[in-house]
């Protein structure tokens, strides 16, 4: 696989980074800028050489926070560098009707696989009194503890509502929000090329389309958490402080840490 580190700015230059970058630099409606370096997405760990480890060592990130299904993590563990404190908390909600590593489905269950069901169902269900963003808050709450890396498989669902939450958290608004989430059709292309050309050799073009969109980074992915946020909640807002425990305290000792 032939990664391509640099495709923009926010993208951390890591030879094994899949999909690595910075939340950081970002410019809010309200005139502030999130601090550079402290807040991370990602998708999995699992490839970083000895070099990226002194990278991530010596950027002062030592929160890990790893949304992947058990299996996933046991096919493909991370790799911790020193002093990092590493925490796994599985944000599938859909981790008993179906894996979130779908390659791992059987042939005939891919063939009856109904991406567009699938993903509408999983962003529906995401936001919605997710533990594993519960634990982020915890760890956004204290970072005198290291930088955070908050990542899944390929850092796009479970870690794309994950960043949403801290960006409306720390003061975005929706259009920055959305930027940042459609980003990822950037970051991710190598890796996504990747990862079909490897499903090809093994899987039927009807199937390798799907994986095609499940793979693909949509508007309205995101707006389905959104639209699910503000049916179950009324808005962001009241998401953040009923769910996660964000009310407008919370927030400014947050935004008074992580915004310049």
């Amino acid at each position: 696989m032939t990664n391509t580190p640099y495709l923009h700015p926010s993208v951390l230059p890591l030879k094994g980074g899949i999909n690595f970058r910075d939340l950081g630099g970002k410019k809010l409606a309200n005139g502030n800028k999130i601090k550079a370096g402290i807040l991370f997405r990602s998708g999995a760990l699992d490839r970083l050489t000895e070099s990226d480890l002194a990278i991530l060592q010596a950027q002062n990130l030592y929160q890990i926070l790893d949304y992947r299904d058990v299996a996933e993590i046991k096919s493909k563990p991370d790799l911790i560098w020193d002093g990092a404190h590493y925490v796994n908390a599985p944000a599938n909600p859909m981790a008993d009707e179906v894996s979130a590593d779908l390659d791992k489905l059987t042939p005939e269950m891919l063939e009856q696989f109904d991406p567009k069901v699938f993903m509408g169902r999983l962003y529906e269900l995401l936001p919605l009194n997710n533990p594993a963003y519960h634990q982020l808050v915890d760890m956004l709450k204290h970072p005198e503890k290291g930088g955070i890396v908050q990542h899944c498989a390929v850092g796009k669902d479970r870690t794309g509502v994950g960043s949403a939450l801290v960006l409306f958290a720390l003061g975005a608004d929706l259009n920055t929000v959305m930027d940042d989430y459609l980003l990822t059709n950037e970051t991710l292309a190598p890796f996504r090329e990747y990862l079909l050309k490897e499903h090809a050799q093994r899987m039927s073009e009807s199937v390798v389309k799907k994986f095609e969109y499940v793979y693909s980074v949509r508007e309205e992915f995101l707006m389905t958490a959104i639209n699910s946020i503000n049916s179950h909640y009324g808005s962001i807002d009241q998401w953040l402080k009923v769910d996660l425990g964000l009310d407008n305290t919370g927030r400014e000792q947050l935004q008074s840490y992580f915004l310049e």
